[in-house]
């Protein structure tokens, strides 16, 4: 089994220990000392327990002399100036000591965080997109409040199912440029990836580029490799930004119609936002990719002036 990257830091990390602290007994030579006559004792104490005792002390001679040695340690750390974790291993975790997991399938936090960042990195958000979330998503910018007040829930109450592993309908984001359709997918992205499930969150035509990439690069030696293809297949949830405004071809429709097809059959959720509304959808690709992007779909409809606009007029 090959070492992950995990057990690699870590035997990095006792190895620097190793050497610190070799360093460290060779400048202060009656700390090792110490060090050693803690490691007999602590042997000591299970030989006493099986009745094999060498020493000849007992379990309370052992006790006190610990904690002479132990107090004489502690008057060499201050003579010296030293840092009381000098002769310890400088763990990022000191929970599992960098192993990842608390015992067999229990995973520590540390490592759910940096699965958590991982998700994140991999999604395609950008920095300013992260800091979208429902939480300051405004309705003062609409003139039908009650309308985007239940647009709102709608896209809560998905990502909510999404995150509870429940099925649901798709989210289908249509209508004018700059109304809030971005701010919502980058909310529901951020929402899932805060539960820990993995977001794809993709602009329909560098989407394209990658599929094109992967299927005319005969070498497979560039950037999409058959593991972030499958992603887009699988992942917890597929968000595809501004489709419609790809040049539509028989290539394009046929890769779009697999994917949905796969992530149907795999009862995988997406969200689309587009600009297009439903009947131009309906033009623009056939009936049978159509029907998977409409037929799946709860629709939301965004309407009004770019909220863009208004706040640099206000402003």
């Amino acid at each position: 089994m090959p070492i992950t990257e995990r057990a690699l830091r870590r035997q990095q990390k006792i190895a620097e220990w190793e050497s610190r602290v070799e360093a460290l007994y060779q400048k202060y030579p009656r700390l090792g000392e110490i060090s050693r006559l803690f490691a007999q004792m602590s042997m000591e104490t299970v030989l006493i327990a099986l009745g094999q005792g060498k020493m000849g002390m007992t379990l309370e001679d052992l006790k006190k002399a610990r904690e002479a040695l132990q107090e004489e340690k502690h008057e060499l750390f201050i003579k010296y100036h030293l840092p009381e974790n000098i002769d310890q291993v400088w763990w990022d975790c000191l929970k599992c000591e960098d192993r990842g997991y608390l015992g067999i399938g229990e995973k520590c936090a540390c490592i759910l965080q940096e699965e958590k960042e991982e998700h994140w990195r991999l999604s395609g958000l950008a920095p300013e997109q992260k800091e979208q979330t429902f939480n300051n998503f405004s309705l003062k910018w609409y003139e039908e409040q009650e309308r985007y007040h239940h647009i709102l829930q709608q896209c809560l109450e998905f990502s909510e199912k999404v995150c509870a592993g429940e099925k649901t309908e798709n989210l289908f984001l249509c209508g004018n440029i700059g109304t809030g359709k971005t701010h919502l997918c980058s909310a529901i992205a951020n929402y899932v990836l805060q539960a820990g499930l993995d977001v794809v969150y993709l602009k329909i035509g560098t989407m394209l580029d990658l599929i094109r990439e992967y299927k005319y690069n005969f070498d497979k030696s560039a950037v999409f490799s058959p593991n972030q293809l499958q992603n887009l297949y699988r992942v917890s949830l597929l968000i595809i930004d501004d489709l419609g405004t790809e040049v539509s071809t028989d290539f394009v429709r046929e890769q779009l119609f697999y994917l949905f097809d796969e992530r149907i059959n795999y009862r995988l959720p997406w969200v689309i936002s587009t600009n297009l509304l439903p009947n131009e959808i309906g033009t623009m690709y056939e009936d049978r990719l159509s029907d998977r992007i409409l037929g799946t779909s709860k629709i939301l409809k965004f309407t009004g002036q770019s909220i863009r606009q208004l706040k640099i007029m206000r402003s």
